[in-house]
């Protein structure tokens, strides 16, 4: 099966449409999640197994450097004060 696409603004971001005999023919559904991965001048999209979605998994790479740290906004001022 070839399909020439092409990009359309979608929202704030970018997307292609996938047609519906293509997702039948992978065996796609709505909302199933996919990795992306650019290998050279092409992009790649691969379901994502169930299995394959742990806590583990989605915070694979975050390290306290990339998370930033807590943040001081300083003294309560008025109502927002919270006991």
């Amino acid at each position: 099966m070839n399909i020439t696409l092409s990009l359309q603004k979608w929202g704030n971001g970018t997307g292609v449409r996938i047609p519906k005999k293509v997702v039948q023919a992978a065996k796609l559904h709505i909302n199933q999640p996919l990795s992306v991965v650019l290998q050279d001048d092409s992009i790649v999209l691969t379901p994502v197994k169930d299995s394959e979605l742990t806590l583990e998994s989605m915070l694979r790479g975050v390290t306290p450097d990339k998370v930033g740290g807590e943040l001081d906004w300083g003294e309560d001022v008025g109502a927002e004060r919270y006991e």
